[in-house]
């Protein structure tokens, strides 16, 4: 889903790889073996494993989206929108949208979608809607949409509040963190601890002391202490990058703000990563001289999350070749 960097067309697209396809697939049918178990047990004489009622659905709905997902491409010229949509055993679909069938166009947010992203919504002539594949830049979504307006011969669309659109003064990554939040999450911390404690009393109370001391007692510190400690990441990250500097916000161990500033004489490089093992979604690398990394608290799609490492290193003026993308 790459933009053209051409000024008189804009190509758009939507679907999935093959190798993506292929681990929707796998995934669907691991997940239909676990009927195996339940239907040797039924057919035994017994009840069926309750896995069985939600494994055969979620196994057919990932194999259905790897057989069926289609793969759109929208070509907008002077001369209109080329769609060519095609499923993966099916022919090529083509639909041609005259400029002058075309009543509007404005821009859309994908409510459902994960990763963040935006979409054109298109109004004919004749009162139909089309919507397009997410625009493939996040950080020039005004950009493009007004590209494309001129090349309709349309109004300028509306402008879309975007908080990684390269035209703000900040680009902000994630809402604000919150100290009410975080009070509140430490005041959590101990209800936690006292229902982690409820498996060891009752253990301890029935004679049950090695199983009580040995697993439970150290399970319910690490679970407290882990929840202590990392109080702070659960209350949120902000981001705001400005042109040559980036502000990070965070609640600190104490329960206060805290910010910290970088600039780009500190940045080492700053890098694209895979945030699951999947690598549906990716996020921000920074690394400084010091050696601490910083991971951007929102992800992305793999082109958004690319836009977004360029768009902060030319804010900050770091050299093009740090930060060389690590997906």
């Amino acid at each position: 889903m790459q933009a053209e960097a051409n000024p008189d067309e804009v190509r758009l697209r939507k679907g999935s790889s093959l190798s993506e396809r292929l681990v929707w697939a796998g995934s669907g049918s691991a997940v239909l073996l676990l009927v195996v178990p339940g239907l040797v047990t039924w057919a035994s004489g017994g009840p069926p494993l309750p896995a069985t009622f939600w494994a055969v659905p979620l196994g057919l709905f990932l194999i259905g989206v790897a057989a069926l997902e289609s793969n759109v491409v929208w070509i907008v010229t002077s001369d209109g929108i080329a769609i060519g949509e095609q499923r993966p055993m099916g022919q090529v679909r083509k639909r041609l949208i005259g400029i002058h069938d075309i009543a509007d166009v404005s821009v859309c947010k994908n409510r459902f979608s994960y990763p963040r992203s935006f979409s054109l919504r298109c109004m004919l002539a004749s009162g139909d809607v089309v919507v397009s594949p997410p625009l493939p830049d996040i950080t020039r979504v005004n950009e493009t949409a007004a590209t494309v307006a001129r090349l309709l011969d349309l109004p300028d669309t509306a402008f879309v509040d975007n908080p990684f659109d390269a035209a703000n003064t900040e680009i902000v990554l994630r809402s604000p963190v919150s100290l009410d939040a975080g009070w509140l999450i430490r005041l959590a911390v101990p209800l936690l601890a006292t229902l982690c404690s409820i498996p060891f009393l009752v253990a301890f109370g029935i004679g049950e002391q090695e199983l009580a001391l040995g697993l439970l007692l150290p399970l319910g510190l690490i679970v407290a202490i882990s929840l202590y400690r990392y109080t702070q990441r659960l209350t949120g990250t902000r981001w705001i990058v400005r042109h040559g500097d980036m502000r990070i916000e965070r609640i600190s161990w104490s329960g206060r703000l805290f910010a910290e500033t970088i600039r780009s004489g500190d940045v080492a490089g700053i890098d694209v990563d895979k945030s699951n093992t999947r690598g549906q979604t990716f996020t921000v690398n920074i690394r400084l001289h010091t050696g601490q990394t910083f991971h951007s608290p929102t992800r992305h799609d793999e082109n958004g999350a690319h836009a977004v490492r360029a768009e902060i290193i030319r804010r900050l003026d770091s050299p093009p070749d740090q930060g060389t993308p690590a997906g």
